[in-house]
């Protein structure tokens, strides 16, 4: 008998799995807003070799140089680094 009620138990729980969805894959359409949002992102993001890139690269580049010629540590540095790149 305890081995009917185990595999009746095992049943049910392997039903109440499939049917509830627990091993559903879900489609393009019911993507999570947060996976719809990181590819808009990767959309919209600029293309690495682009020339506004190459730039920006630059300047932060001179602005490393500067700040460690000036010796800049820690919170200065940090500061430093975010005014320059603007």
């Amino acid at each position: 008998m305890p081995r009917l009620a185990i595999s009746f138990l095992a049943l049910m729980f392997a039903f109440a799995s499939v049917s509830s969805g627990a091993f559903a894959q879900t489609t393009p359409a019911q993507k999570s807003k947060m996976e719809q949002t990181s590819e808009k992102k990767m959309k919209n993001s600029e293309d690495p070799s682009s020339p506004a890139m190459q730039q920006a690269a630059a300047k932060q580049a001179d602005c490393k140089k500067q700040a460690k010629a000036k010796k800049l540590t820690g919170s200065e540095r940090k500061k430093f680094m975010a005014d320059c790149t603007k």
